[in-house]
């Protein structure tokens, strides 16, 4: 009977200081991450529909705010189930060796009331590369949104490789499109 009380007060003690303590996350049914690139001249859109992380924001000192985003590759979507198939296979994004592509912030700037800079480490098929990502941040009651956009090279990810490498049949240039929405 001791040891059941002991089990208790421990499982209690535990879920207190989990109750205390607030865990930022995002909240991957009201964000979006979405990318364009042009195929041939035209843009072509696709969405990843898998994605988690965390973010603590510290509004009166940026700089001990972090972020963490990982991406499952496999979610990526083309509406169009060929494309899709063909993106995640070897000369792309080669989920089966590489599932995952995660963001991880190194330092966040404050640039006005609502505009800042994010800069950090950007994994994608186990290549890292330094990007910087300007976003607005807005507060909306107990949640934060973080919109943005930037341009990444995919050729330093070696994202479409053979055929697909040359840039007039798919440009170089991705445009990344993100809406965020996180509690802190």
């Amino acid at each position: 009977m001791k040891k059941y009380r002991l089990y208790l007060v421990i499982i209690g003690t535990i879920l207190s200081v989990y109750s205390t303590y607030s865990f930022a996350g995002i909240i991957p049914k009201q964000s979006k991450l979405q990318f364009t690139v042009k195929e041939e001249g035209a843009p072509v859109q696709g969405e990843f529909k898998s994605f988690n992380g965390d973010i603590h924001f510290d509004d009166s000192n940026p700089k001990l705010s972090h972020a963490r985003l990982v991406v499952a590759l496999a979610s990526v979507d083309f509406a169009s189930e060929e494309t899709e198939d063909e993106a995640k296979g070897k000369n792309w994004f080669n989920v089966a060796a590489f599932p995952n592509a995660e963001f991880t912030s190194s330092n966040i700037v404050k640039i006005d009331q609502q505009h800042y800079q994010v800069e950090g480490v950007l994994s994608i098929k186990n290549i890292k590369k330094t990007i910087k990502i300007p976003l607005v941040l807005t507060r909306q009651g107990a949640q934060y949104v973080a919109e943005g956009q930037f341009v990444l090279s995919r050729g330093l990810f070696q994202i479409g490789q053979g055929v697909w490498a040359d840039p007039d049949t798919v440009a170089d240039a991705v445009t990344v499109q993100f809406h965020m929405v996180f509690t802190n």
